[in-house]
């Protein structure tokens, strides 16, 4: 009879011995499933809402300056040496080590205009990727659109040449309405929609297509600025505006990632806690399992006395224990990572504290079981190690 079969016929035998060994396996595997299923959720939420921040790099153009003081008053702001973006630095940018990273450019100009015999900012954008990388943008009225009715999304607007889109707060200060003729710098403009009220500024500005807007300011093939949005779930920010920096001479980049920091700070003291508290789990698990394995050796005294009176060396005794907790740790891995995930979907929006949806993560079950392998393996080498130092007479004296 092989090892292997000795073993698997003790766990058949002690059934109770055999369960009480994999719950606390169970136990370790599935906190260390659940905490880090809730932590990587957290981690793609995050990722998601940075997405709706809008831009993670904005650049605009280098230049020098110098502020004028008297006393304490500021008397001129002088901007001087402007080195502009152009279109060439939207394909240097598409060009840095990280370009994969990139998921939306949205360069745009900004200037002032006459708007009926008054003073606007006009800025222009490129309407897709403008509105794709600020879904927040929506439209209390747009033509062709019913009071009431679902504003359409502003990226699939087919916005005309000659088309406006105002802040609310320059409708209500020309007392716009959507379909009102405009002048802008002496030509006619449609009103083509009224943005919806954010509390910030732009309420007070007028949208219309980028190359329009340039040929109005005369200034084809020149921004004002430039928004970068990346794939947040995995990109590195900071290192793709470093690699922009090293390539645009004429821009000033900066990384935004105020908006997320908090958030940010949240997980990860969270992920703190999670890997602390599985650690402790891991702990409890080991030494449940220790506690076990050493009350079935003592249970089994005899047997092991016999095995070595007819020929088992030690290490025969210690690969035998060492075999059997690791049986058991397969089945305690894949049962492991199965509670984990569960524990996860229900209990990890209460203990994450935001609305995130965990999926089940099957890339955990091979390190789910890998985790109950090691684990059983380092809980058993002590009992395996007394039960091979046994003396062989001593199950004799005991019958």
């Amino acid at each position: 009879m092989s090892i292997f079969q000795i073993a698997l016929d003790h766990l058949k035998r002690r059934k109770i011995k055999t369960t009480f060994l994999m719950v606390g396996l169970l136990i370790g595997v599935a906190t260390v499933v659940a905490l880090m299923s809730i932590i990587q959720a957290m981690r793609l939420e995050l990722g998601n809402e940075l997405d709706k921040f809008g831009p993670n790099i904005v650049i605009t153009p280098r230049f020098q300056g110098q502020e004028m003081y008297y006393g304490n008053s500021l008397v001129t702001n002088v901007a001087f040496d402007v080195r502009p973006l152009t279109e060439s630095d939207l394909i240097k940018i598409r060009s840095i080590p990280d370009r994969e990273s990139i998921n939306i450019i949205s360069p745009k100009l900004v200037g002032s205009v006459t708007l009926n015999d008054r003073q606007a900012l006009l800025v222009g954008v490129e309407n897709k990727n403008e509105f794709t990388m600020k879904p927040w943008f929506t439209l209390q009225a747009m033509v062709g659109v019913a009071p009431g009715d679902e504003m359409t999304d502003l990226a699939l607007l087919d916005l005309p040449d000659n088309g406006l889109i105002l802040g609310v707060n320059v409708a209500k200060s020309y007392d716009a309405m959507v379909g009102d003729t405009m002048s802008l710098n002496g030509q006619d403009f449609i009103v083509i929609g009224i943005l919806e009220e954010f509390g910030s500024e732009e309420d007070g500005l007028v949208y219309a297509n980028l190359p329009v807007v340039q040929k109005l300011l005369d200034r084809d093939g020149i921004y004002s600025m430039i928004e970068v949005a990346g794939f947040c779930n995995f990109c590195p920010i900071e290192d793709m505006a470093s690699q922009m920096t090293s390539i645009l001479p004429n821009g000033s980049v900066t990384a935004l990632r105020q908006a997320a920091l908090v958030r940010e700070e949240t997980i990860d003291r969270f992920a703190t806690f999670g890997y602390i508290f599985s650690v402790v789990a891991l702990l409890v698990a080991i030494l449940f399992v220790v506690i076990t394995m050493l009350s079935s050796v003592n249970e089994r005294t005899h047997e092991i006395g016999i095995f070595r009176a007819i020929g088992f060396k030690r290490f025969h005794i210690i690969q035998l224990i060492i075999l059997e907790a690791i049986i058991v740790s397969l089945f305690a891995g894949i049962i492991g990572f199965v509670a984990g995930n569960g524990i996860a979907k229900i209990a990890g929006p209460y203990l994450a504290q935001m609305q995130v949806t965990i999926p089940w993560n099957t890339a955990l079950i091979l390190p789910a079981m890998a985790l109950s392998v090691v684990l059983a393996v380092l809980s058993s080498l002590y009992p395996a190690l007394k039960a091979a130092s046994l003396d062989p007479m001593e199950a004799f004296r005991s019958i």
